[in-house]
């Protein structure tokens, strides 16, 4: 049954709801150049949204088997997924996030990697060791309970999988903040942080690698 852009399925006995994009042409367009020009903007300010993709991939990668992005944000790091021949799943709460999502995909023709799930990350519907590989990009500083939200993660995380968490340092902090705030906006963040992460990986097991790049701190973990 469709209404509203979504599909309500059963996947293993839980509802699931999927995000079925209903965009325009011109919308499209009017997206492609607005994304355009906000990264633009950001990395004059010192901030490269592709370049930090680049970065995380080259360390964190290469990636086999399923994966999943938590918090698809405006879909940056979809794109970089998609256009590096990965198909994948990602789940955003916000129903705005994902039609950005896939309207960056669509701008690309590269709707056809990604699967788009509306879905909060603190309660995800999956099975247990459903990934093979969980991707949390610049979305743990909107987090506020470590403890709920990395059980999650390891719950659906497969033996064996890779869990892969990035977020902006302070000097990318700062840079956000700044641009936020001078478009009118407030941008809430939390205090979880490398530590944060770093601490409850290896407290539960997992084989930690930290890096650090200008604006992003990233480190996986080997479940």
């Amino acid at each position: 049954m469709q209404f509203g852009g979504y599909i309500a399925f059963k996947e293993r006995g839980n509802s699931v709801m999927k995000y079925v994009p209903e965009i325009t042409d011109k919308e499209i367009a009017e997206n492609r150049a607005i994304s355009s020009e906000r990264r633009e903007l950001y990395k004059k300010r010192g901030l490269d949204f592709w370049g930090s993709r680049e970065f995380i991939a080259a360390k964190a990668g290469p990636f086999s088997g399923k994966i999943l992005e938590v918090g698809s944000g405006r879909g940056n790091t979809a794109l970089y997924l998609a256009k590096a021949g990965y198909s994948f799943t990602t789940i955003d709460i916000n129903s705005e996030m994902l039609k950005c999502v896939a309207l960056n995909l669509s701008a690309e023709g590269l709707m056809d990697k990604a699967d788009l799930r509306l879905m909060d990350a603190y309660s995800m519907e999956f099975s247990d060791g459903s990934f093979d590989n969980v991707i949390m990009i610049e979305a743990l500083h909107h987090i506020h309970d470590v403890e709920k939200l990395f059980s999650g993660l390891d719950r659906v995380l497969a033996p064996g999988g890779k869990i892969v968490l990035a977020d902006f340092n302070e000097k990318g902090r700062t840079i956000v903040e700044k641009v936020h705030s001078e478009e009118g906006h407030v941008h809430e963040s939390s205090s979880v942080g490398a530590k944060e992460a770093a601490n409850w990986l290896v407290g539960h097991g997992y084989k930690v690698q930290n890096w650090d790049d200008d604006c992003h701190w990233l480190a996986t973990g080997k479940k």
